[in-house]
């Protein structure tokens, strides 16, 4: 038999090449397969990420955000629903959200008090169970319906301002992405002085300033009653200088300035509308310096170096002084009273020492506790002022911030450097620097040139810091809108700072952000 090996040896060829050809498409389905695998993966992957809401942008920025998927939708037949348990708590604080909302987007939700909430309403509760968040922290839950929980009124209040940014921002006004923020502040001191012993401002204007802080979680508005011209206690003419003493009593006939003033009445209706905003007014009737518009009330009571300083050494200044707060005090809910207290005669040191420990004894008796301007590194003593009052430290110089927290003070960083708005004056800052201060300030900084003046952050003594806007020009120099365009920008941008431990966007973003959410709801701009 015969066998022909070359057929064989073609065919076993063929066999080959087949076999490989095989084992080559199933590796290329194998490898299409795995690419194609990856692709939908990725494909996923990519749409879960697109539908992961980011952090909602509002001023002052929220700390702590979880994405959710989808929106919240206003409706006509959305409701604020107040939690029954807290109804009362709550009223107040649901009127000033449906009022604003209503300038917002033209809803005017009804108000309801029931736990069952449905889809496109507010629910509003002070059932956080979270001690972290403190007394002005927030929990903010976005699903089909918005969830605000806090430990406080003020917490809720905060909550409701960052809903009202975000519909702000909404073309439709009535969108909210889906998320939970945890919100709170860093610190607990946020605020701004205006100088209305120099300027006197309507009581509209006041009320405008409250809503504009609260719009931005600022809590503290100090109103500087009392002041005169620069230099006005010198020379022949002290009593014709300008000076003027903002409140007004029939107990105190004559003392109040004729070119404006505020009754006990405005003051309640000031407060008010402060409590409804989480705003606290603290009023400041600054002795024993800036207190022209006293002694020209009362000469006898002049300081013979300087007539706008009290005589510390005449017991008729004290006896003044008592009657003074025994008539005004009551006026004010506020717990802590500034006294003022700042750029006194140096020589003259005990006797201002021993004055403002007079004072700090006076308001402890009555239920309250004291804030003072800084000037303790100047005003050197043996006498030790009680550590328990509060220090607004304004100049490096007249009090050192480190010294300070040495001697065992809270402090309040207000430094005129950097803190310090006086329009049109020439000197301190027209405007307040924004950018430096979104860019590179902190609450714990007091000079971006010596480190040496600074603090460590997180030291517990700083409280927080606290801007202010001084009227050296006096009265209609300066107009009201002229103050307004000042003060506003530096809210934005001291309120983030204050809030917030990072910021997450530039400084052109962050400016941006601030004109588009603007000025608060309800504001009355002449």
């Amino acid at each position: 038999m015969s066998v022909d090996v070359g057929h064989i040896s073609c065919e076993s060829e063929s066999f080959s090449l087949r076999k490989r050809t095989i084992i080559l498409y199933i590796l290329l389905l194998v490898g299409l397969t795995f690419a194609f695998a990856f692709l939908i993966l990725q494909h996923f992957n990519g749409a879960n990420s697109v539908l992961v809401n980011g952090k909602p942008e509002v001023i002052p920025s929220l700390r702590e955000w979880q994405g959710g998927v989808g929106l919240f939708t206003l409706t006509t037949a959305s409701r604020i629903d107040v939690d029954p348990v807290y109804a009362s708590s709550l009223q107040e604080t649901a009127h000033v959200f449906r009022s604003d909302l209503f300038s917002v987007n033209g809803h005017m939700l009804p108000i309801i008090s029931t736990n069952t909430t449905h889809p496109g309403d507010f629910f509003l509760t002070l059932n956080a169970g979270d001690a972290g968040i403190g007394a002005e922290g927030y929990l903010f839950e976005s699903g089909d319906a918005v969830t605000i929980r806090a430990n406080t009124t003020h917490g809720v209040f905060y909550g409701t301002r960052t809903a009202l940014q975000i519909l702000l921002q909404d073309p439709a006004r009535s969108h909210i992405v889906k998320g939970m923020a945890r919100d709170y502040p860093q610190y607990q001191e946020r605020g701004f002085l205006l100088d209305a012993g120099r300027k006197f401002f309507s009581l509209t204007e006041l009320e405008n300033y409250v809503k504009l802080m609260s719009w931005y979680k600022m809590n503290d508005f100090q109103i500087h009653f009392n002041d005169n011209a620069i230099g006005g206690g010198v020379g022949l003419d002290w009593m014709h200088s300008y000076a003027a003493f903002r409140l007004n009593s029939d107990h105190f006939k004559g003392l109040a300035a004729r070119d404006g003033s505020y009754t006990w009445q405005d003051i309640r209706e000031l407060q008010d509308i402060a409590r409804q905003h989480a705003v606290t007014i603290t009023p400041e009737i600054d002795t024993p310096a800036h207190a022209l518009a006293l002694t020209q009330y009362r000469p006898a009571l002049a300081n013979k170096q300087n007539r706008e300083f009290l005589d510390l050494s005449n017991p008729q200044t004290y006896a003044f002084t008592n009657a003074l707060w025994n008539e005004f005090l009551p006026w004010f809910d506020t717990r802590q009273i500034d006294i003022g207290a700042d750029e006194y005669l140096q020589s003259d040191a005990d006797r201002y020492r021993e004055y403002i420990n007079s004072y700090d004894t006076y308001m402890q008796k009555q239920g309250r506790s004291v804030r003072i301007w800084g000037s303790l590194s100047q005003m050197k003593s043996t006498i030790q002022v009680h550590t328990d009052v509060v220090v607004d430290v304004w100049n490096n110089i007249w009090a050192n911030p480190v010294e300070m927290v040495k001697q065992g003070f809270s402090i309040i960083n207000s430094n005129d450097d950097l803190l310090y708005i006086v329009p049109k004056a020439g000197y301190y800052h027209d405007y307040l620097d924004t950018r430096l201060l979104y860019e590179k300030w902190e609450p714990y900084i007091f000079d971006l040139a010596n480190p040496r003046l600074n603090l460590q952050p997180g030291d517990h003594h700083v409280l927080g810091g606290m801007f202010a806007e001084w009227n050296d020009k006096l009265g209609n120099i300066v107009g009201d809108a002229d103050v307004y365009a000042r003060v506003k920008p530096a809210t934005q941008t001291i309120s983030e700072k204050l809030w917030s431990t990072s910021q997450d966007i530039s400084y052109d973003q962050f400016e941006q952000l601030a004109m588009q959410i603007g000025d608060a709801p309800g504001i009355y701009l002449s």
